[in-house]
């Protein structure tokens, strides 16, 4: 049980819909005002059905400690579902309150008890002394014996705040101490394997999920977006109930049970069986930035490397057989044009049935044929990597080598006969009949952290102008000069670049060597020539002699040609 006490001059309440399990009440009881009261907001949770009894006395017992205290004339027991999002049953919750309110009628209390069950319009006047808002979970043991305990928000602040990253082993390339150096990310205990994204460290993942909107819609993909939180029934059609249960986050909503999605494919799926399909309409390439959630153990995880929460780009394409080839062929193709942007060489490797799988052999040993016959009639060396496909179908993966010589696993092309066939996915052919499509599931980044990551230490966080979250600092060289420097970076900032001004006290030497800590590709430098020529002092991060004379305009359009990603790095 979750309670939340507000110690206030009075409470007014006003019954306003009725839901499919309110109270019958009478005229009289669908509003009510009490003074000097002592308010109970209560969440009555799951496990309270337990022992309802002796969470009712528990929690009778409690509110009366608490009235006491605060020397409240009054108490009101008030049906507050928005504590919790593991609610009891109505019938449980409306038997505790019920409970709660004959327990401190027998202790002599003057209690009031808001109707279960409806919407109303309350309100109240909070004291504001020291004991005025409590908040509390009372809750039942593995004796089952129920305990109240008490929050103490300043205690707590200090493990919210603590910092996930130790620097103990890491090395200075390692992304994680760029990350921290460029102000990019943070990661907390309060979220394990999950990632704080800054500003600037927003701006690189924006760049990068631009350039992909952008790739995609060149070749013909549409964009969708799909829920976090779906019923386990999906899962259990999907076929990821049976093969992986244990690493899906589970929730319970109104009696039913939910899954946070682990992958993206289903809740897509979904989108395609929406509405009828015709042929015409094949091939459908359909595009999400998807966030997925994944039970990882604590001691793989990794940075951005090994996460609970990513975000993948994830697409699935719907076709016949007779196109199979063609998309196959057209993935890697997208996939070969952005590695090549961020100068990553990589192989391929063909990943074939595994030990647990789903569906008919005879369907694998088609789509296991179909990827070899596309990777062979285009002349791609390859590897096989026995028994690593997906439950669901053979795959051709990707893996980058990065500037140190690591391999990573990034893109990845999966063919899937099973689940248009457990969805029973159909199209209208143009004979009019109905078809079942192929399903094509792939990524080009993978997961969207994982890339961040290999490419922060890959290029030692000293990223092209086009991905840079700051392209250009502007410094004033002294204080008359400030005037003329935010006139430049307000030139720059209205043609839409990454633009930072620093007009802070300090050397121009020490503001320099700042911005070289930050990485950031250009500094300009506005003194009293650069002032009076109407020209920019323009230096290079890792070059020493600046270039004077620049004239902005031809600055501006060197920058226009360094802020296009297909720019080779």
């Amino acid at each position: 049980m979750k309670t939340l006490y507000v110690h206030s001059d009075y409470l007014e309440y006003a019954v306003k819909k009725r839901t499919p399990v309110a109270d019958q009440i009478t005229e009289e009881e669908k509003q009510g005002r009490w003074e000097e009261v002592l308010i109970d907001f209560i969440s009555v949770e799951k496990q309270d059905e337990e022992d309802i009894e002796g969470m009712a006395k528990r929690a009778a017992d409690d509110v009366l400690e608490v009235a006491k205290k605060v020397g409240a004339k009054s108490i009101v027991l008030y049906p507050y579902a928005h504590l919790s999002s593991s609610l009891s049953s109505p019938d449980a919750g409306r038997k505790m309150l019920r409970t709660m309110e004959d327990i401190l009628r027998k202790e002599g209390a003057e209690v009031h008890r808001v109707p279960f069950g409806w919407y109303k319009a309350f309100k109240m006047s909070c004291k504001g002394h020291p004991l005025s808002e409590l908040s509390r979970e009372i809750r039942v043991t593995e004796k089952k014996r129920v305990e109240v305990e008490d929050f103490d928000p300043a205690a707590l602040l200090k493990q919210v705040s603590k910092s996930k990253l130790s620097k103990g082993d890491l090395k200075e390339n390692d992304h994680r101490i760029i990350g921290q150096r460029l102000d990019l990310f943070s990661f907390y205990d309060v979220a394990p394997g999950m990632v704080f994204w800054h500003p600037k460290g927003m701006a690189i993942r924006n760049a990068l999920i631009e350039l992909s909107r952008e790739e995609h819609r060149k070749a013909g993909y549409r964009e969708i977006r799909t829920p976090q939180v779906m019923s386990d029934i999906l899962w259990k059609v999907s076929g990821h109930w049976g093969h992986y249960k244990d690493n899906i986050f589970l929730t319970n909503y109104d009696d039913r049970q939910f899954a946070v999605k682990p992958m993206n494919c289903p809740g897509g799926i979904l989108v395609f069986k929406g509405r009828e399909r015709s042929y015409r309409e094949l091939p459908l390439r359909m595009l999400e930035f998807g966030d997925v959630h994944r039970v990882e153990l604590s001691g793989v995880l990794s940075g951005l490397f090994r996460v609970i929460q990513f975000t993948q780009d994830d697409a699935h394409i719907y076709c016949t057989e007779g196109s199979l080839e063609s998309e196959i062929v057209g993935v890697m193709a997208l996939v070969d044009r952005f590695y090549k942007l961020f100068g990553f060489e990589y192989r391929m490797e063909l990943s074939t049935r595994p030990e647990s799988f789903m569906g008919d052999p005879a369907l694998w040993d088609r789509a296991e044929a179909a990827l070899r016959k596309a990777l062979e009639d285009r002349g791609v060396k390859y590897e096989v990597n026995a028994g690593d496909g997906a439950f669901y179908g053979p795959k051709i993966d990707f893996k980058i080598k990065d500037s140190l010589g690591r391999e990573w696993q990034t893109a990845t092309i999966q063919l899937d006969f099973q689940m248009p066939e457990r969805f029973q996915l159909e199209y209208v052919g143009d004979d009019g009949r109905m078809h079942r499509p192929i399903m094509l599931h792939r990524t080009v980044y993978g997961s969207l952290e994982r890339f961040m990551g290999i490419l922060l230490e890959h290029l030692n966080g000293n990223l092209p102008v086009w991905l840079a979250p700051v392209q250009l600092r502007i410094i004033s060289f002294k204080d008359s000069n400030n005037q003329a420097a935010e006139a430049v970076h307000k030139r720059f900032f209205d043609l839409g670049y990454r633009v930072e001004l620093d007009l802070s006290y300090g050397t121009v030497e020490g503001k320099i060597r700042d911005a070289e800590l930050q990485k950031i590709p250009y500094i300009i430098v506005i003194g009293d020539k650069e002032e009076q020529s109407n020209t920019l002092a323009v230096r290079r991060h890792g070059t020493k002699a600046p270039r004077y004379g620049v004239k902005f305009e031809d600055f501006a359009k060197q920058l226009e040609e360094e802020s296009d990603p297909h720019r080779a790095i």
